[in-house]
């Protein structure tokens, strides 16, 4: 996977001490999930994820921004999504050539243009008109939250946006601690899949587990998104995780290098 990946595993393993107590408290405000609110293992595979599915991490890596006029402007810095897993936008870091310099900009997924693949998304922001979108919040300079009514309107943004409540960005969730129903340590939250516009599996890194490799499972809201990286706590037991194969990404549809 990417130097990204390595860099919250690396960052997680040295935590990964931090006591009990600490732990638990993280993880208080995630209420219990109701058994019918909970997908069912041994009917879930991998199949539909492989056709249509897209990840959020080889968005990061793969995805070249272009505006109306087919030029490349930058790439894909965040995604942003309701915390039922709808996605709502992307964050772009654009402009690097333009004499503006490097500008971050949220724009709604009804926005973005994006084909079969995820090689390139279109967005609606060129060199002329970057300037007419208004900045969220009073002053640009200052610590920036975005809420869930923002997130209908295009405009620049602070690199360091915060996600406001009902909504998480990508990267608050990615690098997350991810535990079994048991309260074992499964491993870490590496990746986001996305299908028909909204989060459709979690993938985690299991090697805290002792178990090798990337494995895939269903999206189950919590009540809560991890921020700062705490804990996803997944609706599955040690009985149920052993049962999937690994997810292998060189399966999915969507992979590829722009031309």
């Amino acid at each position: 996977m990417t130097d990204r990946l390595k860099i919250a595993a690396s960052a997680l393993a040295l935590v990964a001490g931090a006591p009990a107590m600490a732990q638990d408290d993280m993880a208080q405000d995630q209420p219990e999930m109701s058994q019918d609110q909970v997908e069912v293992l041994s009917g879930w595979n991998y199949d539909t994820l492989y056709e249509t599915g897209w990840s959020v991490e080889n968005m990061f890596d793969l995805t070249e921004i272009r505006d109306a006029n087919g030029e490349d402007i930058g790439d894909v810095e965040n995604v942003i999504f309701a915390n039922d897993g709808e996605v709502l936008g992307i964050i772009a870091q654009v402009g690097g050539f333009w004499d503006i310099g490097d500008t971050h900009v949220y724009v709604p997924w009804d926005q973005v243009e994006i084909g079969d693949t995820i090689q390139v998304a279109t967005i609606p922001v060129t060199e002329e008109t970057v300037d007419d979108y208004t900045v969220f919040g009073e002053y640009w300079f200052e610590e920036e939250t975005l809420t869930e009514a923002e997130t209908e309107e295009t405009g620049p943004v602070n690199d360091d946006l915060e996600a406001g409540s009902g909504i998480f960005k990508a990267t608050d969730m990615i690098g997350s601690y991810a535990y079994l129903t048991d309260g074992v340590r499964y491993g870490y939250v590496a990746d986001l899949i996305v299908q028909d516009d909204a989060v459709s599996a979690i993938v985690t890194d299991a090697a805290a587990y002792g178990t090798g490799g990337y494995y895939a499972y269903p999206y189950a809201w919590r009540g809560t998104v991890p921020t700062a990286g705490p804990r996803y706590d997944m609706p599955y037991g040690p009985q149920e995780v052993d049962t999937l194969e690994a997810f292998d990404y060189e399966q999915l549809q969507t992979r590829g290098t722009v031309d």
